[in-house]
């Protein structure tokens, strides 16, 4: 994946907006910014993850089983879960699976229906993972107050309603 390591000084944004008259520069300038961080985190989190055997997409779904993990998932609404395909989420089944982390439990009366469930072997893994991950979490936002924190779910949550607009024409 290409990514921005330059992002343009305010005042260069601001001269190029004098030669496209829609270039807000401050919307150009958060943009940049929000990408190049939102960049940042998922590099680093992929490096995190791969130090300890996993994939994004792997450790995803070991955390939606956690969610309630006493009660197993069809591969179908994991995948509308994740925002994946069925088949990737079929891909990412398979190779939890062969590592010993899922299992698949076919439904006695229509043997079609397969729940996901985690195994053993995944509940010792998150229970020993996920209190170190939640402290790096902690350290990625501790230069912001709780009330900051807030306000960036408030602002965030609003630039995610504006992703639309990258998908007009």
């Amino acid at each position: 994946m290409l990514t921005l390591r330059d992002i343009p000084r305010y005042e260069t944004i601001r001269a190029m907006s004098k030669r496209y008259s829609d270039a807000d520069p401050s919307a150009i300038e958060a943009f940049l910014v929000l990408l190049r961080v939102a960049t940042d985190l998922m590099n680093a989190g992929e490096s995190y993850l791969g130090r300890h055997g996993f994939s994004v997409g792997r450790f995803m779904v070991l955390m939606l089983l956690n969610r309630n993990p006493e009660v197993g998932v069809s591969p179908s609404q994991l995948a509308d879960m994740a925002g994946v395909t069925r088949a990737t989420m079929t891909g990412l089944v398979d190779s939890l699976e062969r590592d010993g982390f899922v299992t698949r439990e076919h439904d006695p009366l229509d043997r079609r229906s397969v729940t996901i469930h985690l195994t053993e072997k995944a509940r010792d893994f998150l229970h020993g993972f996920l209190p170190r991950h939640f402290r790096r979490i902690a350290g990625v936002m501790a230069n912001l107050s709780a009330n900051e924190k807030k306000k960036l779910v408030t602002l965030l949550s609003k630039v995610s309603e504006g992703i639309t607009a990258l998908n007009d024409e």
